[in-house]
């Protein structure tokens, strides 16, 4: 049972992520004209660092999630999570846009999945130091009375 919940959180994440690649890919796509821009010119790099920013950025918000989620084994929620929104990647691309994706988005989402696993571990980690409350001094053991 635990296992199904765990797999419905990752699967949730990688679909969020996933869904962050398609908006921004079919924004550019619409702003920038499909495949009209030739390779190598300034405005083709601007496309591809944008489309690999929105590869990171859809990785981290559905690892923090995820990570948010679980709790634990930080490393491993954003790996799968990061995989899981690639495999959703490459179906879709080779469904519907009769193409490959690239080793880079694959790269960027498993990078942002990790980052923001690990992001949500250090701010779990800050929120719970800063309330950690300062221990009170002990009062000194007494010293038995000779009689």
């Amino acid at each position: 049972m635990k296992s199904e919940r765990d797999f419905r959180n990752y699967l949730a994440g990688a679909a969020l992520a996933f869904g962050i690649v398609l908006l921004s890919s079919q924004i550019l796509q619409l702003v920038f004209g499909g495949n009209s821009v030739e390779a190598g010119s300034e405005l083709y790099t601007l496309i591809v660092n944008i489309y690999l920013a929105a590869h990171l950025v859809g990785g981290f918000a559905g690892g923090f999630l995820v990570a948010r989620v679980k709790g634990k084994d930080f490393i491993q929620v954003g790996t799968v999570t990061g995989i899981m929104a690639y495999i959703f990647e490459t179906i879709y691309n080779v469904v519907f846009e009769s193409a490959m994706t690239d080793i880079y988005a694959a790269v960027s989402l498993l990078i942002g999945g990790i980052v923001g696993a690990m992001f949500f571990r250090a701010r779990s980690e800050k929120e719970r130091i800063a309330s950690k409350k300062p221990e009170e001094p002990k009062p000194a053991p007494e010293e038995p009375k000779k009689e």
